[in-house]
C-alpha cells in the first residue's frame, strides 16, 4: 500500500479515520466505525456486509488485541493507533473497507505522527491515548491537521509582515506567505510539530526539527492574534525545551527579524540568548540567531 507506505516511512503510529467526529471520543471516527455507519444506514450490499463482517467479527476479532476500555460506553475514551512497525500486514487487510469509503463517497484520512498523544494502553500491534486536544493544551500534530494550522501560521506571521513591509514581491519566502505544500513537504524523521489549543480550537503552533549534535530547530512559533497576551507563546516554549530534551537534545535556535526587537527581548525573557546575525541578498532584513540550552 504505497500511500501507508509513504507517510509511515518515518512516523511511529498511524491511524485511518474518517471525518466525523465520533460521540465517545470526540475525535474522527476510526476506520471500523466509519464502515459501520454505511452499514447502519442501509448503503452497503450483501457481499460487502460478509467482507465487512469477515474483517471486522471475525479476523481482527481473533488477531487484534481488545483494550480493556473498550466496551466502556462513555464519552472521552482513548483512541487508538497502529503501530507502524507491525501495522502493515494488517493495513492492508482493511483495503476492502476504504474501498467502500470511496465507493460510497465517505472521505477518510491516513494519519500518521510520532507523538499520538499520553499512551494510556499498548500491545504488539497497537496504542491508545488520550490526545491532549483539550483547551489549554499543546498536542502533536499531523499531516491531516496542515490545512488548519497553516492558516494559523500565515495569520500569525501576517502581522509580521505588515510591521516590516514584507510582500510576496520583496520576500515570497517570508512564513506568512508558507504554502500548505510546503509545511506537507516537512514531514520527514525528525520533524515534531505541535498545536496549542484553546476554546477547543487549534490557536498556536511550532514545529521542533532534529539538526544533529543534540540541537534541535524551532520554526513557526505562532499564536493567532485574538488569542495573544494569554501566555500561549511561552506554553509553546516551555513545551519545547522539555520535549527537545525527551528527545536528548540539549540546544533550540531559532531564526527570528533582527529588527524585531520587541519579539527579540520576549525571546530573551524566555531563556534565548542572542548568537549572532547572518545577512542574505534576498532578504529585505537581518537574520538573527538565537540559541537556548539545556
Amino acid at each position: 500500500m504505497n500511500e501507508f507506505s509513504q507517510l509511515a516511512a518515518s512516523m511511529k503510529y498511524a491511524r485511518i479515520q474518517g471525518r466525523e467526529a465520533a460521540f465517545r471520543t470526540g475525535k474522527p471516527v476510526g476506520v471500523f466505525a466509519a464502515v459501520h455507519g454505511l452499514r447502519e444506514a442501509g448503503l452497503l450490499t450483501d457481499e460487502e456486509k460478509a467482507v465487512f463482517h469477515e474483517i471486522d467479527d471475525i479476523w481482527f476479532e481473533n488477531n487484534l488485541p481488545n483494550p480493556p476500555f473498550y466496551g466502556d460506553d462513555k464519552p472521552g475514551k482513548p483512541i487508538t493507533w497502529f503501530k507502524t512497525a507491525t501495522a502493515g500486514f494488517m493495513v492492508e487487510k482493511l483495503r476492502p473497507m476504504m474501498d467502500m469509503l470511496e465507493k460510497y463517497s465517505k472521505p477518510y484520512d491516513i494519519v500518521c505522527t510520532n507523538f499520538p498523544g499520553r499512551i494510556v494502553y499498548e500491545d504488539k500491534w497497537q496504542v491508545a491515548v488520550y490526545d491532549g486536544g483539550a483547551p489549554g493544551r499543546v498536542s502533536p500534530l499531523s499531516l491531516a491537521h496542515v490545512p488548519v494550522y497553516a492558516e494559523v501560521i500565515r495569520r500569525s506571521f501576517a502581522t509580521v509582515a505588515k510591521d516590516f513591509n514584507l510582500s510576496k514581491e520583496n520576500c515570497p519566502g517570508h512564513t506568512s506567505f508558507v504554502t500548505n505544500a510546503q509545511l506537507e513537504d516537512k514531514f520527514r524523521d525528525g520533524y515534531y510539530p505541535f498545536g496549542y489549543f484553546a476554546d477547543g480550537k487549534l490557536v498556536g503552533f511550532v514545529s521542533l526539527t532534529d539538526a544533529g549534535g543534540g540541537a534541535h530547530e524551532m520554526n513557526g512559533v505562532s499564536v493567532l492574534p485574538e488569542y495573544r497576551r494569554n501566555g500561549y507563546g511561552r506554553a509553546l516554549l516551555d513545551f519545547c525545551k522539555e520535549k527537545a530534551k525527551e528527545l536528548g537534545g540539549t540546544k533550540i535556535a531559532i531564526e527570528i527579524i533582527e529588527e524585531n526587537t520587541v519579539l527579540k527581548n520576549w525571546y530573551a525573557a524566555n531563556g534565548f540568548a542572542h548568537a549572532g546575525t547572518k545577512t542574505f541578498d534576498n532578504l529585505p532584513f537581518t537574520v538573527g540567531l538565537m540559541e537556548w540550552s539545556a
